[in-house]
C-alpha cells in the first residue's frame, strides 16, 4: 500500500516545479521554509481595486498555506491577503481571505496550485467571467459589483495577459512584447562638398 505521506510529498514537489513556471515580473512566487513547500509567498503586480470610490493598488502581497491534509477533500489550500486594505471585490472577504471554493465542500483535490494563483490573479483584476456574486464574500462590494460590472472604465480593473492551462494540462506563457525600433527619418544636414576645378597647370 502506497505511504499517502509520501504521494502527498511527490505531490508538493510536482506543484512547486509547476508554480516556477508561471514565475514572473507579474506573479512573483517565492518559496517559504524547506521543500517540499507547504507555504508561499506570492507578489501580484497586478492593478486592483481596494475600495468603492475606487482606489487602487498595483501590488498585492498574498500567502498561500497548505494544509496537513492536502490534497484530501478537506485539504483545501488557503489564500489571504497580507496587504492592507484587501481587494474589494465581492468575493474576498474584509479581514483579507479569499473566498475560493476552496472554503468549502467544492474542493477539487485535482485542481493544481498553478490553477488557483491564476484564478486568484484574474479575481484581482476584477475579471468579470470568473467572479461570483451569489456567493458574496463582502456584501457591500457586491453593491460596487453590480454599480459597475458593465463599466468598461471600471471593470476589468487590469487587462495584463496571465498564462493560461490548455486542454491537455499544459502552461502556455504569455507573448514577451517585442522591442520598439525607432528610426529617425528626420532629415539630417549633411556636410557640404566643395569642388575644386582640376589645375592644368596653365596658372
Amino acid at each position: 500500500m502506497a505511504d499517502p505521506r509520501a504521494i502527498r510529498n511527490k505531490r508538493l514537489i510536482n506543484e512547486y516545479n509547476e508554480l516556477m513556471k508561471i514565475n514572473s515580473s507579474v506573479i512573483q512566487i517565492e518559496p517559504i521554509g524547506s521543500a517540499p513547500y507547504e507555504k508561499y509567498k506570492i507578489t501580484y503586480n497586478i492593478r486592483t481595486i481596494i475600495s468603492p470610490t475606487p482606489t487602487y493598488r498595483n501590488t498585492t502581497v498574498c500567502t498561500l498555506t497548505i494544509p496537513p491534509n492536502y490534497p484530501a477533500k478537506d485539504g483545501a489550500p488557503r489564500i489571504i491577503a497580507e496587504s492592507s486594505p484587501p481587494p474589494w471585490h465581492v468575493n474576498w472577504y474584509t479581514d483579507g481571505r479569499w473566498c475560493s471554493a476552496y472554503y468549502s465542500s467544492n474542493f477539487n483535490p485535482d485542481e493544481s496550485l498553478v490553477n488557483l494563483i491564476l484564478r486568484c490573479a484574474r479575481v484581482l483584476q476584477f475579471d468579470p467571467v470568473i467572479a461570483n456574486p451569489d456567493s458574496a464574500a463582502n456584501p457591500s462590494a457586491k453593491e460596487f459589483w453590480f454599480a459597475n460590472k458593465n463599466n468598461k472604465r471600471i471593470i476589468p480593473c487590469d487587462v495584463q495577459p496571465l498564462p493560461i492551462i490548455d486542454a491537455s494540462g499544459r502552461i502556455i506563457l504569455p507573448d514577451k512584447p517585442k522591442p520598439t525600433i525607432v528610426i529617425n527619418s528626420a532629415p539630417q544636414n549633411k556636410p557640404k562638398i566643395s569642388i575644386l576645378p582640376k589645375n592644368d597647370g596653365n596658372s
